[in-house]
């Protein structure tokens, strides 16, 4: 893997992570065309450059729910943190267990293609749904365990973390903004322990060895996710979800006609 690939990969990671298009779709197919490999040691750079974006720009949520912390041990004052990581176990879990298995078998185009259409659709009805949670605080703890439970599809190339959980929170009744918001808060754990477990499972050395290559990855994935995001609060509410669905859509359709 050269620096142009380099910085294409950080830059499909920084736009795709946080949009309902699935990441791990793009970086997948992205490889293909390039004819790159994927590196573990240059993922972990990828993954901690979308960490760091999305905790400096929900910063002030972070602070409230430390401070909330370290003053109340009460899990009724700090329903929040308690959600965050209810809803991320079942990922977590999901994910040590079925690792080989999802990168063995399920990391192929036609599987992105299936998975890309139909988490597609599943978002377009979910779109349907009337909203009656209008903030954060609405949210309880039964709806993030389901929420976390729906994450865990992601798991699977195509289907996006971002867009399942999102689905599910407009299903539950979320509005897009607390649907999208609460999804990117998700992503703080979730991201956070698998860019911990790449860390400890790559050579050091590898990190070392290649530290420009990687202090590129961090920047680029960082400077493109945090952009994404803010474009992404505010003007969900304006432009919905339908353009997402069309992309995705149309992206699996593609992908068939190359296949077939």
């Amino acid at each position: 893997m050269n620096f142009l690939e380099a910085f294409y990969l950080a830059l499909i990671q920084g736009l795709t992570e946080f949009l309902p298009i699935s990441s791990s779709a793009h970086l997948i197919l992205l490889s293909e065309y390039l004819g790159s490999n994927q590196n573990l040691f240059y993922d972990v750079s990828l993954h901690l450059g979308t960490l760091f974006a999305v905790c400096i720009y929900f910063k002030n949520d972070l602070k409230q729910m430390l401070y909330s912390f370290t003053k109340d041990r009460s899990s009724a004052n700090n329903q929040l943190l308690v959600q965050l990581v209810l809803s991320s176990l079942p990922t977590l879990i999901l994910g040590f267990i079925l690792v080989d298995l999802i990168d063995s078998h399920l990391r192929t185009s036609s599987i992105i293609a299936i998975t890309t259409i139909l988490f597609g659709m599943v978002l377009f009805i979910a779109t349907f749904k009337k909203p009656e949670k209008l903030n954060m605080n609405d949210i309880t703890l039964r709806d993030a365990f389901i929420i976390g439970l729906a994450q865990s599809l992601s798991l699977i190339p195509g289907t996006s973390r971002s867009g399942i959980t999102i689905s599910t929170g407009l299903f539950l009744g979320l509005d897009n903004k607390t649907a999208s918001k609460f999804s990117f808060l998700m992503a703080i754990p979730t991201i956070g322990a698998i860019a911990g477990y790449q860390l400890f499972s790559v050579d050091i050395n590898y990190l070392i060895k290649y530290s420009q290559m990687n202090i590129l990855g961090v920047f680029v994935s960082f400077i493109v996710a945090y952009i994404t995001i803010d474009l992404f609060i505010k003007f969900i509410n304006k432009i919905g979800f339908l353009p997402f669905i069309i992309y995705r859509i149309a992206l699996g359709l593609v992908l068939f006609s190359v296949i077939i």
